[in-house]
């Protein structure tokens, strides 16, 4: 029964010891407002925080790819919409210039206003980007990652912009295709006249199909970049529930602790006072 006695008072006071210790880090954890301080305090939510902030921060890069290549895409598809209006009106010169009542000195006028957009479009498809570079660039076009296996380009190149156009069942270049038309409107016959409503066709038809693909690339874009912002919010309230106090339950387990606290010390007390009187009888 002594040797009994002589551990009781051991375990009381490391069991006051543990609540005290508990009880302090819970008023820590309230008064900082974060659940742990060290990583070995809850190990777990620290490598999933690790893994949240790792992630977080691969986001923000596609992020940030994404913001500029929406900017170049958006340049891109005005530039190409502009382009693909000027077309509509070209092809309604060359019509308007297929009226054989027309004066040599009309003609002259429509091939003048085809000159306009001939320089007009020659400057569109050298424009450079808000950053500096080509707009449209030659050879093949610089691609950026959105995601883990995506890249995209948020332009198309100058190849398949300007340099091959599909006419006549072959390819030109708008340049080329320009010039053409002008000739033909101002000295050509009636049949190089004629000829030229095809050609102008299929220049419609080509940046009609380039404003399309741009749009959707543009509307892909959007898309993602949504996807990721809904992603980077779940993330950031998952690292909140991991990281930050909840304050009600912290304040319900402190006062839970206390209370413990407290019965601990009376226990103990109780149990001391037993044993004293046990030696003394």
């Amino acid at each position: 029964m002594e040797s009994i006695n002589r551990n009781r008072p051991h375990d009381g006071i490391q069991k006051q010891s543990e609540l005290s210790t508990l009880i302090g880090k819970t008023q820590e954890s309230i008064a900082s407002g974060k659940s742990f301080s060290r990583p070995s305090e809850a190990p777990s939510s620290w490598l999933e925080i690790s893994s949240l902030g790792r992630k977080a921060a691969i986001e923000d890069s596609w992020l940030n790819n994404i913001g500029r290549a929406g900017i170049m895409a958006q340049q891109a598809e005005s530039s190409l919409d502009t382009i693909a209006s000027g077309a509509i009106r070209a092809k309604e010169l060359v019509i308007l210039a297929n009226n054989n009542t027309l004066s040599a000195t009309d003609r002259d006028v429509i091939a003048l206003e085809l000159e306009s957009f001939r320089d007009q479009f020659k400057q569109l498809v050298q424009a450079k980007d808000s950053y500096g570079g080509d707009l449209f660039h030659s050879g093949d076009p610089i691609k950026m990652r959105i995601d883990t296996n995506v890249l995209l380009a948020p332009s198309p190149n100058l190849q398949s912009v300007a340099l091959s156009i599909d006419v006549d069942g072959g390819t030109s270049d708008l340049d080329t295709i320009m010039d053409e038309m002008i000739n033909a409107i101002r000295t050509g016959t009636t049949a190089d006249r004629a000829t030229q409503l095809g050609r102008t066709d299929s220049l419609v038809n080509h940046f009609s199909s380039l404003i399309a693909n741009q749009g959707l690339l543009v509307n892909r874009l959007d898309q993602q970049e949504d996807r990721l912002q809904k992603s980077q919010l779940t993330s950031t309230e998952r690292r909140s529930m991991l990281e930050n106090t909840d304050i009600s339950e912290a304040v319900a387990r402190f006062q839970s602790l206390l209370v413990n606290l407290e019965a601990a010390q009376k226990l103990y007390a109780k149990s001391n006072s037993t044993s004293l009187i046990q030696l003394i009888g």
